[in-house]
């Protein structure tokens, strides 16, 4: 994991928890004399586009939204493991579509090569073959991305 030697940073996270920018915070913030310059440093990141909250962190729980695969929880302040949210049925549905689609196009590619071997060869069984599996192949495809329900 990577360690740094700064001790304190200000971070801003979006509403989801994200972390959207960090700024060094080459002061200690705890201080009450640095009062201003916390209020200054919190301004600069709130002045960051997306920024929700604004905060200064410590460097250990820096290091956990940089290298940790954390984000913060909005309710509690702290940093939790970051969960992907599950793929919507319309995401799930394109997916599915677009790996229809690569076997189409590969099997569109082999089927021209052999197409082109064929004519090559003056093999007229062979080109009337390859045309009718393309034929149903492209049927096959286009009822089968039709079949593709978003549920």
């Amino acid at each position: 994991m990577f360690k740094t030697n700064v001790e304190y940073y200000g971070v801003g996270f979006d509403s989801s928890g994200n972390r959207i920018c960090a700024h060094i915070c080459d002061f200690d913030p705890k201080k009450e004399k640095n009062a201003g310059k916390v209020e200054e440093l919190l301004k600069k990141v709130k002045e960051t586009e997306n920024v929700t909250v604004a905060e200064i962190v410590d460097s250990d729980t820096y290091n956990k939204y940089l290298n940790g695969g954390c984000v913060r929880n909005m309710e509690t302040g702290q940093p939790v493991d970051y969960v992907p949210p599950e793929q919507t049925a319309e995401e799930k549905a394109a997916v599915e579509k677009a790996a229809l689609k690569f076997e189409y196009e590969s099997n569109k590619s082999e089927m021209l090569e052999a197409l082109q071997s064929a004519q090559l060869a003056g093999n007229a069984d062979a080109v009337a073959s390859i045309q009718q599996d393309y034929k149903d192949m492209t049927a096959a495809y286009k009822e089968a991305v039709e079949g593709v329900k978003v549920e």
